[in-house]
């Protein structure tokens, strides 16, 4: 039997409940519609008249467009496109997905301990490989040490052949062809090489306490490598200046020229540069180490061409990279060009047996397709964003965001970001703001560009992806764009 007092509750708390759920619906509709305005006001002031802006907020749950200002439109994303180098590699490779040097050798040991052969440092395009940064991964100097443990453990005493560096695994030219020519040198522009080692970059040190205008003096380089010619050209600016020096000369070159300007001061100065040939100068690191203990007057060199007796060489040792995920998380953190181009070219490698930088992009292009999303809003020219020919439309940057995301956790992806205020390239974005902690974010910036893509857990706890693309600013420098930006990062974790 029905109760008709019981009929009438559930009544009425059927229609408080229907009437909650409009009022949320409106609420998020008003929420939606004020971030939109809100934004919409913050970008007609007189610091965006010149500049080219556009903003793109989509909700997590139902893939629904809250924000789309100029979303359409391409922008230089700057080093933001690491964000779909890097999710593609974790799809396409796997999260587990590893790179693997191996140290082999094509002769016989005889009983003296004399290999009559060769030694080979066999590449796999490994971006960790000797890196300092990562706690996990050997330092440069300890995997030299344990190369050479490996080899004396393996019973070779002597070395009559040569020691080479195999880094046919990617292709022969280790750059994009549209990075511009005064990146070249720098230690950001060092490419992805078959074999890198210690993320392929030295260290020019400057003496910079005269006056302002005067030239400085080039102190020393390390490490050493040989036949390195610098030619230096480098004066004093201010104490408070940025740093404006450039290396001029590309992979393979051993003349270099620097340029620019850096700050006055006390004590040495150091400028990062881009290693001319990583696998030769790995091979002369080996080469140098293994003449100390009888080897002498040991020869090195490299070898990029296909050697079709390659599976016949007799295995020393293998070296593993951390995973695929701890790399993305470094890349990101950090913004390393160099993790995102080999990852980029090991998806090619992987998927069409090319390591090369238009495999890879081919391949990123079809997993685009697979996910549904227009590829017509995206030109890409190399994996990490260096490249000013790149483009991407803000609305395709949240789209893929949300995709990803839709497959998996969120925080699988959260995980892989820095967060503002707290990590990385972004630990000084919204330090004093209540956004603080809600806010997954990569950035890119160049001159007059800046752009941010990431997750924000807005207020309410709804998650959010969004993107703002920042071009042909009108701002002096970083970080006049980064606190007009910061506005619009304030606005989309209030209203979500």
């Amino acid at each position: 039997m029905i109760r008709h007092g019981y009929f009438a509750n559930c009544k009425a708390v059927i229609l408080v409940t229907l009437g909650f759920c409009h009022f949320s619906q409106m609420s998020y509709g008003q929420s939606n519609s004020d971030m939109s305005l809100a934004i919409t006001q913050l970008i007609s002031q007189p610091f965006y008249k010149s500049a080219h802006i556009g903003v793109s907020v989509r909700d997590i749950s139902n893939d629904q467009s809250l924000v789309g200002i100029n979303d359409e439109k391409l922008y230089i994303p700057a080093s933001t496109l690491k964000l779909i180098t890097n999710f593609a590699a974790r799809e396409l490779l796997g999260a587990d997905y590893t790179f693997t040097t191996r140290i082999t050798h094509d002769g016989f040991i005889d009983t003296d301990g004399i290999l009559h052969g060769n030694i080979y440092i066999e590449g796999s395009g490994d971006p960790t490989l000797g890196s300092s940064r990562i706690p996990s991964v050997l330092s440069f100097r300890d995997l030299l040490s344990k190369i050479k443990n490996d080899i004396e453990s393996f019973g070779i005493r002597q070395i009559k052949g040569a020691i080479i560096a195999d880094h046919s695994f990617f292709d022969s030219y280790p750059i994009s062809s549209s990075w511009q020519w005064n990146d070249l040198g720098n230690y950001y522009a060092a490419g992805a090489w078959g074999i890198n080692i210690d993320e392929n970059d030295y260290a020019i040190y400057f003496y910079r306490d005269g006056s302002i205008g005067s030239l400085t003096r080039l102190d020393h380089w390390e490490p050493f490598i040989p036949n390195l010619d610098i030619e230096n050209e480098i004066t004093i600016d201010s104490a408070d200046a940025d740093d404006q020096a450039y290396i001029y000369g590309g992979p393979f070159t051993y003349k270099k020229q620097i340029v620019g300007t850096i700050p006055q001061g006390k004590g040495l100065y150091k400028v990062k540069g881009a290693l001319p040939d990583p696998p030769l100068f790995m091979a002369y690191r080996i080469s140098k180490m293994l003449e100390t203990y009888g080897a002498e007057h040991l020869s090195y060199k490299t070898q990029q061409h296909r050697d079709y007796n390659k599976e016949t060489r007799i295995l020393i040792a293998n070296y593993t990279s951390p995973t695929i995920e701890t790399i993305i998380k470094y890349a990101n953190d950090r913004s390393i060009n160099l993790f995102s181009e080999a990852l980029l070219k090991s998806i090619g490698k992987v998927k069409r047996g090319k390591g090369s930088d238009d495999d890879g992009i081919a391949e990123v292009r079809n997993f685009l397709s697979r996910l549904g999303i227009d590829n017509r809003s995206i030109h890409m020219e190399d994996g990490c964003g260096l490249s000013t020919r790149n483009l991407m439309s803000p609305g395709f940057m949240t789209s893929f965001l949300r995709q990803v995301a839709a497959r998996e956790e969120i925080s699988k992806f959260t995980k892989l970001m820095p967060m503002a205020g707290y990590d990385g390239t972004v630990r000084s974005l919204l330090l004093n703001s209540p956004a603080k902690g809600s806010v997954w974010v990569k950035s890119g910036s160049m001159d007059k560009i800046l752009t941010y893509a990431g997750y924000c857990k807005g207020i309410s706890g709804r998650y959010v992806a969004f993107c703002i693309m920042l071009n042909a600013s009108s701002g002096r420098n970083t970080k006049e764009n980064r606190r007009e930006l910061e506005k619009i990062l304030e606005i989309i974790y209030r209203y979500s």
